[in-house]
């Protein structure tokens, strides 16, 4: 069996090498759940936030955007990474996009992946070196968020060394991760497969790993002794990924419209331009 790193139900996820005084003083990060977006939107969102943040921060002047945790759902698409960008035939996208869903190429880690309805989507947006993180850390602190949040739901997942993502066991996956750092500033993140159908990820072979698959929560909560378990909708999910993404990175979580009404307008600002450009 392929060695784990757990976090325990209610345990503290570790300081992820920060000394004490260094967390005293971590900024909060406001969070928002968009429901249902567009991919590409989100996709596009994300770069300009990305681009405002960094150009605010090296500007020297009073920040007015502070770090998010952006959580949403999107319409049936597959991703790829910066990993298999570019390699993937015209005919096996179109392929793709034949059986109802979009294809994208991006510049986040990792390989081929699918979301969708019922799948929970995390996207933090954070100033690395507010929060005295190194990308290593920081891609331990959103495993850790999802361990933990699974760990609600009565699921013990669990981090693998060498293979991004969280697993229920060494051959399930229930959640991805694939993120991009740009001048300390974070995008992309983690998805967690809450009530996803998942007969869309037979049609690849999520992350490039042959011979695992893919699983919701919902499979996972079903099998477990004792009758039915908690509700593993995204709507549950929300609350438990909240509380988890602030006891993983050791910061306050609170709705962004109370950490910071700019930031959360400058979300929905970029969206509605999507949305025009689209129509």
């Amino acid at each position: 069996m392929l060695p784990a790193r757990h976090v325990a139900a209610g345990a503290p996820c570790g300081t992820l090498g920060r000394t004490a005084a260094q967390l005293a003083g971590v900024p909060p990060v406001g969070y928002v759940y968009l429901g249902v977006v567009p991919y590409r939107a989100a996709l596009e969102m994300q770069r300009q936030l990305c681009r405002r943040r960094i150009d605010e921060i090296q500007s020297g002047r009073a920040r007015t955007l502070s770090d998010a945790l952006i959580l949403l759902q999107h319409p049936p698409v597959y991703t790829n990474g910066r990993r298999n960008r570019g390699r993937v035939p015209a005919a096996e996208a179109a392929r793709l996009r034949a059986l109802g869903a979009d294809y994208v190429e991006t510049n986040r880690g990792g390989e081929i992946t699918f979301h969708g309805p019922g799948q929970l989507v995390g996207y933090p947006s954070m100033h690395l070196r507010d929060h005295h993180l190194g990308a290593r850390c920081y891609v331990e602190g959103l495993e850790n968020t999802v361990v933990g949040a699974c760990a609600r739901f009565g699921v013990a997942a669990r981090a693998i060394p060498g293979f991004p993502g969280v697993w229920a066991s060494p051959a399930e996956k229930v959640a991805a991760l694939g993120t991009h750092v740009q001048r300390y500033v974070t995008s992309h993140g983690f998805a967690l497969n809450c009530t996803t159908d998942m007969r869309w990820f037979r049609e690849i072979v999520p992350c490039g790993l042959e011979g695992r698959t893919a699983v919701s929560l919902q499979s996972l909560v079903a099998r477990q002794p004792g009758g039915p378990g908690p509700d593993p909708s995204v709507d549950a999910a929300v609350p438990a990924v909240v509380d988890s993404f602030g006891a993983a990175f050791r910061c306050a979580v609170r709705p962004l419209a109370e950490v910071s009404p700019a930031t959360l307008d400058a979300i929905q600002e970029l969206l509605q331009q999507q949305q025009q450009q689209a129509q």
